[in-house]
């Protein structure tokens, strides 16, 4: 009972607003409406606004639910583009492993007519393995994801529509909107992104080659600790950039802080977010029939989440860092009043204290005139008196 009357005792932590020097207030755009679908002659169709929960990402999942077959139909506009990182995946790593290792490992080495001690070269074998098939496989995923990035502009928006219930039928319409609008933010971003990641599996794999030769050495292993250290964090900045661009109409530069400003007012909620998209990208290396499930599951449903996931981070992170700023500018006014309030009670206070000590040429605010000294009182003059005088 002590420990509880104590932690009710305390007084609340006050929020900080951490780089709120650098964000940029903005509002959800507001997106031309479709004209409505004529039912009858002067009668239009009716659009019901839905109900949803308070959570973001539970009216995330709401959202998803209720407009399931028009999402899907503006996801099969991304399929095109997600099939060519599938099929660099699941048809071109087996054959261009085939054809670099030629069609299996050499396991004896040194045999011949100078009878040279045989030996064992799995290690090459792996290492080749690690250099030139898995590298190159990496290089080949990074060039599939960077062409099939534009797309994801057109996914996000409809997405975006969905979540703030601005209602569109015409789905093809819709996606290739949002595709001229954003194209060209989600490719410089997602390209940013991709080489970040690209940067951090090389080293990783520079470090395996190595280990499997016996060479590994400290500074290899350096620049796989720093790459991730320092590629880890960066990853999230795109991230949440890309979850900006569909919903709030800003300009490059101003996503960019506010991408900053959202990661350090919302660290946990974005790093589950980043491991939640990043987890099918992990499982896909399972094996290849897991791999051809969880590419079924994407096309079907996958993708969709994610954008409406992305969607709530976005939204979750402005709500709050738009309360924290209201909450910064109003503290901030009442210490400037205060601060002026002080400054008058003061300068009272200081009047106060020269008229008890006698200044009678004290002012009491600045721009007031000066107290004149009091003039000795004249002595009484009968004015009869003085008539006869003269």
């Amino acid at each position: 009972m002590a420990n509880q009357t104590q932690t009710a005792g305390r007084p609340a932590k006050e929020p900080r607003f951490l780089l709120g020097k650098f964000f940029v207030d903005a509002d959800v755009v507001v997106e031309p409406e479709e004209p409505a679908k004529i039912v009858v002659a002067g009668m239009t169709e009716a659009r019901i606004k839905k109900e949803y929960p308070e959570g973001h990402f539970k009216k995330a999942g709401a959202v998803l639910r209720a407009n399931f077959s028009l999402l899907l139909r503006g996801s099969l506009w991304f399929a095109p583009a997600a099939l060519v990182f599938i099929l660099v995946f699941l048809v071109a790593e087996p054959f261009f492993e085939d054809f670099v290792m030629g069609g299996g490992y050499n396991f004896m080495q040194g045999i011949g007519i100078g009878m040279h001690p045989g030996g064992d070269s799995i290690a090459k074998s792996v290492a080749k393995l690690y250099w030139e098939v898995y590298q190159p496989f990496l290089m080949m995923l990074a060039g599939a994801g960077i062409i099939a990035a534009p797309f994801i502009s057109g996914l996000f928006y409809c997405a975006k529509r969905s979540y703030y219930q601005d209602y569109y039928s015409k789905v093809t319409r819709t996606f290739f909107m949002g595709f001229a609008k954003y194209w060209w933010k989600y490719l410089l971003t997602a390209t940013v992104g991709i080489l970040i990641a690209l940067a951090m599996g090389t080293a990783l794999i520079n470090q395996l080659r190595l280990q499997e030769l016996g060479d590994d050495n400290a500074g290899s292993m350096a620049a796989v600790v720093l790459s991730f250290i320092f590629g880890a964090p960066l990853l999230t900045v795109p991230m949440v950039m890309m979850s900006l661009f569909a919903t709030y109409g800003m300009s490059l530069k101003d996503t960019f802080k506010d991408a900053l400003v959202l990661i350090a007012n919302n660290p946990f909620t974005t790093v589950f977010c980043g491991i939640l998209s990043a987890a099918p990208l992990l499982l896909l290396m399972i094996n290849n029939i897991f791999a051809i499930i969880i590419c079924i599951a994407m096309l079907l449903v996958g993708f969709i989440y994610w954008a409406q996931c992305w969607t709530a981070l976005a939204e979750r992170g402005m709500t709050k860092c738009k309360a924290l700023k209201a909450y910064t500018d109003k503290k901030k006014l009442i210490a400037l009043r205060n601060s002026k309030g002080g400054g008058k009670n003061s300068a009272a206070k200081g009047g106060e204290k020269g008229k008890n000590a006698g200044d009678t040429t004290y002012s009491a605010q600045p721009g007031q005139k000066k107290a004149q000294p009091k003039q000795p009182p004249k002595p009484y003059v009968n004015p009869k008196k003085k008539k006869k005088k003269k």
